[in-house]
């Protein structure tokens, strides 16, 4: 009877005595529009990684609309405020989903009793949740990976393909260049360059050609359109012809000269050691050139002195033909 009455006291007073809890324990509500799966009471809560409690109930708070009722450790919040976004997410390797919540600038501290409403346009919850990656996986193999998309796939393959000759031509081209480029780029861009100088005259002559079919005052009578149609229909019918036939036959009588004439150029680029510096050498040859010439009324007469002092014989016959007074020893 002893031992009876002590259990039943024992088990009276453990069920009557106030549980004890953390000091620093709160109790947040949050209203959520969707509760991720696996999440439950029991489920760990937790900060930046780490835990700071779990979730103690979940139940209904109206049409489409939940309530997570969290217990956290006041202490390890730091200030987090009631402007919290909410992920579910795998806590560990095997999927077992987790609470996590993500700070953000502003809003009132949680405490104790406070209701976090994550609902509404801007919806702070989001479902990251083994369920739902394997949910959006099994969408992407329905509607994605479709014979269509292989069909696809293969089409562009093959299209892809008809460019190979392309770009193996490209290939080719950069490394012959690389493999035979003797001078440096900056030389090579510089003189490409100049090139592109005559591309705006040459669309502006264009244009200026195409212009005058309109204002020409000759094409405007059906007489001089005439002619200038016979003039092109002669080029098509007897010149290109007769040219075509005429490089025809030069080509196979002089045919045999060609190496001749790649031999000259060979020997003339060979000449020009340093072509950077030959076009600096050329013209101040040039300007030395027309410095020592200047223009008369009988043409150009070149700049020259000559001294002829002790030269007695070529000094009297100077003179004369100067009319001068010849000087012995004289200039």
């Amino acid at each position: 009877m002893c031992a009876l009455v002590l259990a039943v006291c024992t088990g009276v007073g453990w069920r009557a005595w106030p549980a004890s809890a953390p000091a620093d324990e709160i109790h947040v509500a949050l209203v959520v529009s969707q509760v991720g799966a696996g999440v439950g009471p029991g489920t760990d809560v937790r900060l930046d990684g780490v835990r700071v409690g779990s979730v103690g109930a979940i139940d209904v708070a109206g049409r489409g609309r939940q309530r997570i009722m969290l217990s956290l450790t006041g202490s390890q919040l730091f200030g987090l405020t009631d402007a919290v976004s909410v992920d579910y997410a795998p806590g560990n390797l095997f999927g077992i989903s987790a609470l996590e919540l993500h700070s953000a600038a502003g809003g009132t501290v949680l405490s104790d009793g406070m209701t976090v409403d994550l609902t509404g346009a801007a919806d702070r919850v989001r479902d990251a949740t083994l369920a739902t990656l394997l949910e959006s996986t099994g969408k992407l193999t329905g509607a994605v990976l479709t014979p269509q998309l292989t069909e696809l796939l293969r089409t562009v393959a093959h299209d892809l393909g008809a460019f190979t000759p392309l770009l193996q031509a490209i290939g080719a081209t950069a490394r012959a260049f690389a493999e035979t480029q003797q001078l440096p780029p900056s030389l090579l861009l510089d003189r490409f360059g100049s090139a592109l100088a005559g591309l705006p005259p040459m669309l502006t002559g264009g244009l200026a050609v195409l212009e005058a079919s309109y204002v020409n005052k000759q094409l405007a009578s059906p007489e001089q359109l005439a002619r200038f149609g016979a003039m092109f229909s002669g080029i098509r019918t007897d010149l290109l012809p007769t040219a075509t036939t005429l490089l025809g036959t030069s080509q196979r009588y002089f045919s045999s000269l060609s190496p001749i004439g790649t031999t000259i150029l060979e020997q003339v680029s060979a000449s020009i050691s340093t072509p950077d510096h030959t076009a600096s050498d050329l013209t101040e040859l040039l300007t030395r050139l027309g410095a020592a010439f200047h223009d008369t009324p009988d043409g150009p007469v070149l700049n020259a002195s000559v001294e002829l002092t002790g030269v007695p014989g070529l000094a009297t016959p100077l003179a004369a033909v100067l009319g001068s007074h010849p000087v012995t020893g004289g200039r």
